[in-house]
Formats: C-alpha cells, sequence, structure tokens
C-alpha cells in the first residue's frame, strides 16, 4: 500500500511540475511524511505547514521560542501576510550587523498577530516546513501597543523589521509606549538582508 501511494504521489507531482520542481516536492513530502504520516495524509495543508515545532530536536531554530520574519513566509515582503494586523512593537537599541538598519544601529522589531476570526494558512508550524527556521502563528502574545481597537490575544504570525519609530508610519496605528529587547538584535533572515528600500521618512529615534 505505501509503494503504491508514493507512485500515485510521483505520478501526480511528475505530472504538474517541472523535473526540478518534481524533486523538490517529492523531497518535502518524504520529510513531512516521514516525520507526520498520519497528518500528512488527512491533513489538506501543504507539506510545508505540517512540519511543527513539536517535529523538530530542542535544539532546532524552530524550538528557540522565537517568531520567524514576514518576509520568509509573505514572498519576501516585510510586511504583514493576508489574515493578520500589527499589533505591537518593541526596540532593539543595539544593532551591528550589516542588514537592514545597519546605518542606523537600531532596529523596531513589528509583530503582525493573526486576525481575531480568521485562521492562519497552516497552523502553528516552522517556516517553510524547515526545522532551522522559526515559528510561525504559535507563541499567543500581544504588547499591545498597536490597533487597540481589536480586542484579545492571538498567535504572533510574523515578524517585521523597520527602522523608523513604528509610531510614525501612518498605516500602523500604534502608540509610542516604550519596549525594549536586545536579544533579538542578532536575528537575521536572508530575505531581510535584500530590502534595501525601507518605509518613508526613516530614522532611528
Amino acid at each position: 500500500m505505501t509503494q503504491r501511494l508514493v507512485d500515485r504521489t510521483a505520478s501526480l507531482l511528475g505530472a504538474r511540475t517541472s523535473r526540478r520542481g518534481f524533486l523538490t516536492r517529492l523531497a518535502l513530502a518524504g520529510s513531512a511524511f516521514v516525520t507526520a504520516p498520519i497528518r500528512y495524509l488527512v491533513r489538506p495543508e501543504p507539506a510545508w505547514a505540517i512540519i511543527s515545532p513539536g517535529d523538530c530536536p530542542s535544539g532546532a531554530l524552530c524550538n528557540d521560542g522565537w517568531t520567524a520574519f514576514c518576509c520568509e513566509i509573505n514572498g519576501g515582503r516585510n510586511s504583514c501576510p493576508p489574515n493578520s494586523y500589527v499589533a505591537g512593537w518593541w526596540k532593539c537599541t543595539e544593532y551591528r550587523g550589516g542588514g537592514l538598519c545597519a546605518p542606523q544601529g537600531v532596529r523596531y522589531y513589528v509583530d503582525c498577530n493573526r486576525s481575531p476570526g480568521r485562521s492562519f494558512s497552516g497552523g502553528c508550524h516552522c517556516a517553510r516546513g524547515d526545522c532551522g527556521r522559526r515559528r510561525v502563528d504559535c507563541n499567543v502574545f500581544r504588547y499591545g501597543q498597536c490597533n487597540p481597537q481589536i480586542g484579545g490575544t492571538t498567535e504572533v504570525a510574523c515578524r517585521l523589521v523597520i527602522c523608523q519609530h513604528p509610531a510614525s508610519v501612518s498605516d500602523f496605528h500604534c502608540n509610542s509606549s516604550y519596549k525594549q529587547e536586545n536579544r533579538v538584535c542578532g536575528q537575521e533572515a536572508g530575505c531581510l538582508r535584500g530590502l534595501l528600500v525601507q518605509l518613508p521618512g526613516g530614522g532611528g529615534a
């Protein structure tokens, strides 16, 4: 039965993708199947939604307790994905990296929380189905300086990084209540380094 299932899956994938795409999807599906075979067979989400923090070893990045950056799951965009909203922020005052906000030396990390009453694709999982990436839609938490008209506390879907005070970004609807967390200053993602254009009016205030 297992061999027939694998053969059938390979046939369906091969008919719809290029050889390279087929091999990539087959490897991803194989990883998901080995990690959680029952969930992979009965749940409709794509394979990368199957790998959750509980499926990863304790030392994996997906288990370090922090949330992934939005650009990792939102097509490279440093913005909140659908079904989420800007919920809060905190400041890193000691950024020493060469990525986004290097000239300012500070970063503002902005939480995009799941919108109440809406579902987030895949639920709690490792970004892009990779234990080597941080988690998505897992941590129920809210600093609450942004969009106070939205009640309740939901999961943090992902995080943005900007170089200006969030209260100065009109679309964010944030206040100036100060929160600081320098443990995040060293956290990076390859997609953040490629963001050459930041929101207008940037500055490290």
